[in-house]
């Protein structure tokens, strides 16, 4: 036992891919029997459904066709002359009856499904038909039929009247089932004139209905409206009734023309198909038995089980073949290996597990190290010749050759993506995420442009990627749709967006820093074209230069706008410069913007009496946040942010400073209403404003006009005095600074609604009462 466990556990590695093998074997096997049962079974019984579903709606369309087309048929020749004879005619001759029989012989015969026809006349009570010669109703063979033609009501309610019937003519038996169909020339409750009477026979209907369908799994049959069975492939069950299934009186009660019933019949799983035909009054039905059909299901199991074994011993077959091939190989090496081992203990497969493991290790070390000199020197040589920092020119075409640069090449072009918002992915992305991007976007710059032609890209520090085309003379427009391309990808796959520019074409390797330079010269006008754009190599040619007039006109017009306090006409002067700005050179532009920063930020200190509380006054810090901003659209919100919060700085410390004026003339009145020589005039000295000015703001921050506010005050300290003492009220009014006693009278009437005296008797009187 000792020996099985030390074996085990020495051969670990040896026992594990033999149960790897069994285990996968098995797996795979039992998955693939399920599978396949599984499948067969389902694809059987829905073939089988499928079929069962065709066969009965092609039996309901050839029912329909048939019988649609022979009651058609009859009818029309219902009304020929000859038939109509056989109803009204009193008397029949020789020649008549024989036109009249050959015309049922004649009509039998186009139908193969007609089993007889005839020509029933009450009148006269004779009977032509198409099997035998005129007859009299009491020696005609199918009483059956007369007996039905004496109730008018069954044969109107059904167009299709099935029966079941037997009888003798010319000696030649019949026992069957038929489905009779009546043409009458006159109908009510009682009486019929006579009628044309088609016997169609059942069998046959049924037969070429189902052209042979129906076998033990699958039978079909056609109900009538009261359940009785009208065709079925079993013969025998042909006029019974089933209304009392349980399945036939839920089709019998259903509101659908058409539909499907899983059921149970006899202990076994039935699957039910019905089709409602409204133009024949029947039903037809196909009937699944589940049980019968999946014995076949059951067969192929068996078979599919017999082979599944038979896999099962290949497979341990060829694992075992296999097992020797691999661990023989394997078991030389740990031979090998563990000679050099300390402990005997270690296990075959712990012993194969670390050996491996260290040469992972060392190989990933040193692909790393190979893959990132390779990454780097590419990188630093691509960089250097873009720039122009190298000094000969064959060391760098050797570099290159050995980076994989087919040189030389009948031209050059350098192209420059710009990732859009960088400042916001600086916040957002750690640095090696920032590179992780940029590695992106050079991945897929070099995966669209060597489809065309080759093509070398990296990382141009900060948010730029450059990429540089082996191409020859001309290409402008295939050139421009890769960058298109490469900005459309880039967004796909990073979603993040990048401005492409194009720098000049050059035909050599010297002249490569050249057509850097322009590329970059070019993707500095994405100030002003926005995130997102194509700015070409020439785009130079297309700018105009602004005439110092006209920049300082419009500055100045920003300028006096702040200066006014209107926000509206600032940012409409600020629209208008830039609008302007839009057109003209790049580092013109720049130029013009820190010369209407200086203006703005010179403005916004000379607004403000003291600090202006949110905004930032040094001049090189407005400068640095300048140069962040990569479009002119938000220069341009910036700038209207900067002219709102100096008008807002400035009118809220001039709301203050009116505030403190208006409280510093109310602390006047207060101390000088007693003064008959207080007046606007006065104030106006004291507060060192116009009068107007002084009425305006007092009266904004008061509510309250400054001439009522000291009345209002004079009048209130009249009422306290008349209150308090026992002064005369002329005396009271010279005490407040109004020395006519007649307009002091009058005045406190009109402010209190009474004169002094008898505000001071009224008041003390509630006084006294309280």
């Amino acid at each position: 036992m000792k020996a099985v466990r030390r074996f085990l556990f020495r051969k670990s590695l040896l026992i594990r891919i033999i149960l790897s093998y069994l285990f996968v074997g098995l797996v795979v096997i039992a998955a693939l029997t399920l599978t396949i049962t599984s499948r067969v079974s389902e694809n059987l019984k829905t073939e089988i459904t499928q079929s069962t579903d065709r066969s009965l709606e092609q039996s309901y369309n050839t029912a329909n066709i048939l019988l649609s087309s022979t009651y058609q048929h009859f009818a029309s020749a219902y009304g020929s002359a000859d038939i109509q004879a056989g109803f009204y005619a009193n008397e029949f001759d020789t020649e008549m009856m024989g036109r009249i029989g050959s015309e049922l012989t004649d009509l039998a015969n186009t139908n193969p499904m007609v089993h007889s026809v005839y020509l029933i006349n009450t009148r006269q009570e004779l009977v032509f038909s198409s099997l035998t010669t005129v007859r009299g109703f009491s020696e005609f063979y199918d009483q059956q039929i007369l007996h039905l033609l004496e109730n008018t009501k069954t044969l109107r309610d059904s167009v299709f009247i099935p029966r079941s019937t037997s009888f003798v003519y010319d000696t030649k038996p019949f026992n069957g089932n038929l489905i009779s169909i009546a043409y009458m020339s006159n109908r009510d409750d009682h009486v019929s004139n006579g009628a044309l009477i088609l016997n169609l026979d059942q069998q046959v209907l049924q037969r070429m209905m189902m052209k042979g369908a129906g076998s033990k799994s699958f039978q079909s049959m056609i109900l009538n409206r009261q359940g009785v069975v009208i065709s079925h492939s079993d013969e025998a069950k042909i006029n019974s009734n089933l209304s009392e299934l349980p399945a036939v009186q839920t089709i019998l009660n259903s509101e659908s023309s058409q539909g499907v019933l899983e059921t149970g019949i006899d202990g076994t799983d039935h699957r039910i198909f019905y089709i409602k035909s409204d133009s024949l009054g029947w039903i037809f039905i196909g009937d699944i038995d589940y049980a019968s059909l999946l014995s076949k299901v059951n067969e192929i199991q068996r078979y599919i089980l017999f082979v599944t074994a038979m896999i099962l011993f290949v497979v341990i077959a060829i694992g075992f073949i296999f097992t020797r091939m691999i661990y023989g190989p394997i078991h030389r090496i740990i031979k090998n290996m563990s000679k050099s081992a300390n402990s005997g203990a270690v296990s075959e497969f712990d012993l194969l597990s670390e050996t491996f493991r260290y040469l992972e290790r060392r190989v990933q070390d040193l692909q790393a190290s190979m893959a990132g000199y390779h990454f780097t020197e590419r990188a630093e040589t691509l960089r250097l010749l873009t720039t122009g920092g190298w000094s000969s020119e064959s060391d760098l075409t050797g570099r290159l050759l050995r980076l994989g640069l087919q040189l030389p090449a009948a031209g050059f072009q350098v192209g420059m993506l710009c990732l859009d918002d960088y400042g916001e992915l600086k916040r957002t992305y750690n640095p090696n995420d920032l590179n992780l991007l940029k590695y992106g976007v050079s991945n897929i710059a070099e995966e669209l442009g060597g489809a065309q032609l080759q093509t070398f890209s990296f990382d141009g520090g900060e948010d730029i990627v450059v990429v540089l085309f082996l191409k020859p003379f001309g290409l402008a427009a295939e050139l421009k749709q890769l960058l298109i391309d490469i900005q459309q990808q880039v967004e796909s796959f990073l979603k993040l967006t990048v401005t492409a520019a194009l720098g000049s074409y050059v035909d050599e390797l010297r002249q490569i820093p050249l057509s850097w330079q322009s590329a970059y010269h070019a993707s500095r006008y994405r100030i002003a074209f926005g995130r997102k754009c194509f700015i070409p190599e020439d785009i130079e040619d297309s700018r105009e230069p602004i005439a110092d007039s006209i920049s300082s006109a419009m500055e100045k017009q920003v300028t006096d706008s702040m200066k006014l306090g209107d926000a509206v006409r600032t940012k409409e002067a600020i629209r208008q410069y830039f609008s302007l700005l839009r057109k003209a050179p790049f580092d013109e532009m720049m130029f013009l913007l820190n010369q209407l920063l200086f203006s703005v930020q010179r403005t916004s200190k000379s607004m403000a009496s003291g600090d202006l509380s949110g905004m930032l006054h040094d001049i090189g810090t407005l400068g640095q946040q300048l140069y962040k901003w990569e479009t002119l659209d938000q220069i341009e919100e910036w700038f209207v942010e900067l002219g709102d919060a100096a008008i807002r700085t400035r009118d809220k410390q001039h709301s203050q400073k009116n505030v403190l004026i208006v409280e510093k003339l109310k602390q006047h009145i207060h101390c000088h209403y007693a003064d008959s020589n207080l007046t606007v005039e006065m104030l106006a000295e004291v507060a060192g404003l116009s009068v107007n000015y002084m009425r305006k703001i007092f009266k904004e921050i008061a509510c309250v006009s400054l001439n009522q506010y000291i009345a209002d005050y004079r009048f209130d300290k009249a009422k306290e005095l008349l209150l308090t003492t026992d002064l005369p009220a002329n005396k009271i009014g010279e005490m407040v600074g109004i020395d006519n006693t007649k307009y002091f009278y009058i005045s406190f009437k009109k402010h209190c609604g009474k004169t002094p005296d008898h505000f001071r008797k009224s008041s003390n009187g509630r006084v006294a009462e309280a």
